[in-house]
């Protein structure tokens, strides 16, 4: 499947939910903020928020550091 994420195209494995494009990325249980085609979603709407083909997301984690 292919998808917009932070302004690059990637190509995933087939995902139904935004839930399951964050588990491909390997951030799922990372602090998380994800926008769907210009609408931020709460962690909760992940695994109900529908996702397809050329969908524009956009995912900011954070990381610790000093």
């Amino acid at each position: 499947m292919e998808l917009i994420i932070n302004g690059q195209t990637q190509v995933l494995e087939p995902a139904d939910t935004m839930e399951d494009v964050i588990k491909q990325l390997g951030l799922l249980g990372k602090p998380l903020v994800a926008e769907a085609n210009g609408v931020v979603l709460t962690a909760e709407q992940w695994a109900t928020t529908s996702v397809v083909p050329g969908m524009r997301i956009e995912l900011v984690h954070f990381v610790g550091g000093g």
